[in-house]
Formats: structure tokens, sequence, C-alpha cells
């Protein structure tokens, strides 16, 4: 819907303050206050004034909003202006198109056909009706004068208060008529009817959707003053208004019929309904109710309301309670963009807002990090400088004892070597030289009666598992005396382990 704030992802970061929602009311005669905030069990309407200002100027209207503000220390969140019936225009439109952005731009293009004002005199907003027809939306549209949007802006504007939404009482009434309907079948159309102080406003609702508004210009007090003609005028109204609705056909007929504000007047109406030859007779039933008894109200308010009788409140409480429910916004576009801007301007500075707490949060991690292994290396160098000399000893005595330790464990190696070597030796063979190093690498030099000796002779070192890598570096075939005698050089390396 047009005109409508967009849902911000970054409210979750808003303080979570008390809510307050403060409810402006003005008619040609009375300005009426009222505000509040959700509690615990469901929405509390904390305070209610009302007051004569058809001999005020508008800088006064500001100052009675300022002074009520101050006196109770409301600091509202969202400040509503309700703008009565009287002042707007509705109508019933069927658009050719079921295209939300497309039924945007028609509204927007024709809406000044149903008003003798020009386009940029007019301030507007609708609503689409949930309809099963395909072809086309039904429409439910709202136009004020633009003289009448400027001057509630400047009234807000001079009491310091920056309007959230200028709203319709039909959208918040239509849930209170809902809920004193419970309990009773219905099959057609509710009505609700609100009979205030200076007109009365019918509220059609069909399932659970506003179909039908329309202001019937006789209210409390012209039923007071002249009882008779009024009560004439009103029937008269009111049957032209239900007439009108049936006609349009955007909903079912009407079923039943509540009736609320200055309840006193709906026993005159029940009797006209129950006159034969009322065009309603036996098709609409009409029932009154308290609407006190649908809201949560503080004592003071309920105190208020009760010395109040000339006043109704049940507009403002209904606005109060189902603000959430007040889908119409005739604030002045202009006003409507700023809020935009504002609240565009308040994200990106909450955006902001985070990414600095997001960088100052990695800062202090890291500067704890710096800090605590600052701590640390300070405690290993008290306990390095402390032990450093210590450990230095010790590491001259490790490193002597494994000196030891490995002379101890190479020592008489060679003897074993020897000890070895000497059991393969006969008769057939002697040695000559035997050469040993420290890194178990072993020569062995020496003459056999045949060459089929010294290749026995390597074998028999090679399957001992006490060398390793035995390889015939030499041989070498020779005559000693009458006898034929092989020389031989043999290189071989101590296996591991040994």
């Amino acid at each position: 819907m047009p005109g409508e704030p967009s849902k911000s992802f970054l409210k979750f970061m808003k303080f979570s303050a008390p809510s307050v929602t403060l409810v402006v009311s003005l008619g040609s005669e009375i300005l009426k206050i009222g505000h509040g905030q959700m509690g615990p069990g469901g929405f509390l309407i904390e305070g209610v004034a009302a007051e004569d200002v058809s001999k005020k100027t508008d800088a006064e209207i500001s100052h009675i909003l300022l002074l009520y503000c101050q006196a109770r220390k409301v600091v509202p969140t969202q400040a509503l202006c309700l703008i009565p019936s009287k002042q707007f225009i509705f109508k019933n439109v069927d658009i050719p198109s079921t295209e939300k952005e497309e039924v945007s731009k028609i509204i927007d293009l024709q809406a000044g056909r149903f008003t003798p004002y020009g386009r940029d005199e007019i301030v507007i907003d609708f609503v689409c009706l949930e309809s099963l027809v395909q072809h086309f939306t039904s429409v439910l549209l709202f136009i004020v004068n633009r003289k009448i949007a400027d001057r509630l802006a400047a009234i807000f504007q001079g009491a310091r208060l920056q309007t959230e939404k200028v709203v319709i009482a039909s959208d918040c009434m239509a849930t209170t008529y809902i809920e004193a309907a419970k309990g009773a079948p219905l099959k057609g159309a509710l009505g609700g009817l609100h009979v205030g102080e200076e007109y009365s406003e019918l509220t059609v609702i069909d399932g659970s959707q506003v179909v039908f508004v329309r202001n019937i210009p006789v209210g409390a007090t012209a039923l007071k003053k002249n009882p008779e003609q009024a009560r004439n005028d009103f029937t008269q109204e009111l049957n032209r208004s239900i007439s009108a609705y049936h006609d349009q056909g955007v909903g079912q007929q009407v079923e039943r019929l509540w009736v609320t504000g200055f309840t006193e007047s709906s026993v005159a109406l029940e009797e006209e309904f129950r006159k034969p030859d009322s065009p309603y007779f036996g098709k609409i039933e009409v029932s009154s109710f308290d609407y006190r008894k649908y809201f949560n109200v503080s004592q003071s308010v309920m105190g208020i309301v009760q010395q109040a009788p000339q006043f109704s409140f049940f507009e403002i409480f209904s606005v109060l309670a189902h603000s959430d429910q007040a889908k119409v916004n005739l604030l002045l576009p202009e006003l409507k963009l700023r809020r935009r801007v504002r609240e565009s301007s308040r994200d990106i500075l909450g955006l902001g807002i985070l990414i600095m707490a997001v960088f100052l949060l990695a800062s202090l991690i890291m500067g704890s990090k710096i800090y605590f292994r600052k701590i640390v290396n300070q405690k290993l160098d008290q306990v390095s400088e402390k032990f450093g000399e210590e450990a230095k000893r010790l590491e001259v005595v490790s490193t002597k004892n494994r000196i030891v330790k490995k002379l101890i464990e190479s020592r008489g190696k060679e003897l074993t070597v020897l000890n070895v070597i000497n059991g393969f030796i006969g008769d057939d063979l002697y040695l000559s030289q035997v050469n040993y190093s420290s890194e178990g690498n072993v020569s062995i030099a020496g003459t056999a009666a045949s060459m089929s000796r010294v290749f026995a002779f390597v074998t028999q070192l090679m399957q001992s598992n006490y060398f390793s890598k035995v390889e015939t570096k030499e041989t070498k075939s020779r005559k000693e005396g009458k006898d034929d005698v092989a020389d031989f050089v043999i290189d071989c390396v101590l296996a591991k382990g040994f």
C-alpha cells in the first residue's frame, strides 16, 4: 500500500524503551487525546482528555497537546492523528487490474475524478479488498482535502510531535465490533454504528475486513437538542447509508447492527427498525453494547470517562488498543518521504554503531590477548632468569653423561667383532688384517686355501646376522710354495643393534 513505511531489518537494534502510543482526534468542535502502552495484560490505556476547541486557534490547540504531554510526562514513540469521518471522502472503486503496482498507478491518476478538487489539492490512500473476482480489484479509496492535512500537520508540529500516521477509526473499531459479536451466529455482514457527539459513523465488516464506511451527520448533541427531528434525520441517513452499501454489492447483506458510543440513542433506533414499515424490519437485528467493557483502562481513565458522560471515547480507545490494524495512512506525501528518509538515516546510523561495536569488541579481544601474552612472557623471563644458570649446569652434566654412555656402549665392540670373525676361521683360512671404525665399518684382509673358501667365508658373514652390506672388494690368486692360495679383502658393516 502506498505510503506505508517498510519494516527495517535493523529494528532489533533499537533499545527496548517503553512504546507509548498517543492518539489525537480533532473535530470541528471537540479535541480528544489519549495515550497508553503495551503491558503484560495487553494494551493499557493510561490517559484521556477531551476539550471544546470550537473557539480556539490552531496555536492554542497545539499548546493543549503540548501541555497534555508535559503534564503526564508522555514522550510518545508513535503519535497517531485520528481524522473524523466527516473530514474525508470514502469511495468503493473497482479497478480493472489485479497487479498492485498497476492498481496504485490507476488510483493515483483517477483519484481526482471522485472529488471537485484537483489531484494536487487532495491526499489519498486506499485498501485493496480480498476478493474472489479474477479480473478486477475492489478498492476502498479514502480522500482528504490537502488543507485539512496541512492544518493537522501544522498543529502536531506546533506541539513538537512527529506524526506517525493520519488514520481513520473504522479500521480499528471493526476489531471491537467483531469482539462484541463473538458468540452470536452470523451469516451476513456485521454493521457497527458509533454514535458520537457531533456525528455518527457507520462501519460494515464482511468477514474480517472493512468494506464500507459512511458518515452520518447526526450526533448525540443534535439528538438531545431536538430529539424528534434529529431521530428522523438520523434514521433516514442510516437507511440511505445501508441502502448505498447494498447497492454497491461489495459484500453480503447486513444482518446485525451493533451500536455503541451514546448507547441511549440505540433504544429509539431499535424501535424504528422494529416498525413494520421499516425497510429492514425482520432483516437487521439491532443491539447496543458498552464499549468501556472491551478495553483495558487504568482507574484514572475510568474515572475521567465516568465524570464526562457528554463525551464518547470509543474511537480513541479503539485506535489505541488496535493501532496495528490501521491500514490507511492519509499523512502528507512529503511527511511520508521525510519519515522514510529519517528512518533510513536511523538505520544507517544503527548499522554504523553496530560495525563500530564489532570493531571495538575485536580490538578489546586482541588487546586482551596481547596483554595476557605479555604477562606470560614476563613470568617466563622471570623463571628463565631464576633457573637459567641451573639449566646451563644441568645441560653440561647431561652432555657429559651422554658422551660417557656412548663410550661405555661402544667399549669392547672390537673384541666382540674379532670373536665373531674368529668363529668362521679354520685351517684353510687365516687373516692378515682386521680394521674396525667407531661408525661400525669393518674391513677384513686375509688368505684362503682356495677362491671357493673366500666365497664361503663371505656367505658365513652374511648369514651370521652380525654384519650387513658384506662385499668382496678384492680377490687375487697366487702360488705359495707348491699350493695355490687366494688373497682377499672384504668390507662389511655391523648390523643395527649389535
